[in-house]
């Protein structure tokens, strides 16, 4: 019976490591998690306001703020802990919106540990608000 417990213990003891392993390898391999969530770069020669609201996969609102950027100015946000150490992709929505509503683009932003979204605001441009990836 001792016997039987032990060789029960050592086949439940495997898949742990395996997947505690596994991982483990994933977050070395990969190298540490980029820091920022997203970043604003206000790239125009104005004064801007900026609001972002950012939605999870359900819809629901899990950040909103506003910035007001000076020319060349940088704004940033920290990844939430459950991106930070997350393994996986994650589909959020942002909302960005320019100068209390003058330009709105809504637009859906795959990210994971080893990405950022950056927001480029430039009136210039085409489209005044462009989303880039920032992936190590």
């Amino acid at each position: 019976m001792q016997h039987i417990r032990k060789i029960l213990l050592f086949l439940l003891i495997i898949p742990i490591v395996a997947i505690v392993g596994y991982y483990a390898l994933i977050f070395l391999l990969g190298g540490p998690a980029l820091p920022n969530f997203f970043e604003i770069r206000n790239n125009d020669a104005g004064t801007h306001e900026v609001t972002v609201e950012i939605l999870d996969s359900h819809n629901s609102s899990i950040f909103e703020e506003s910035y007001k950027l000076y020319p060349d100015e940088r704004a940033s946000e920290a990844k939430p802990f459950g991106l930070q150490y997350s393994t996986g992709m994650k589909k959020y929505t942002f909302k960005i919106t320019l100068d209390n509503g003058v330009e709105e683009e809504t637009i859906p932003v795959p990210l994971h540990r080893w990405s950022t979204a950056i927001i480029v605001i430039d009136w210039e441009n085409e489209d005044p608000i462009m989303i880039m990836m920032d992936i190590v």
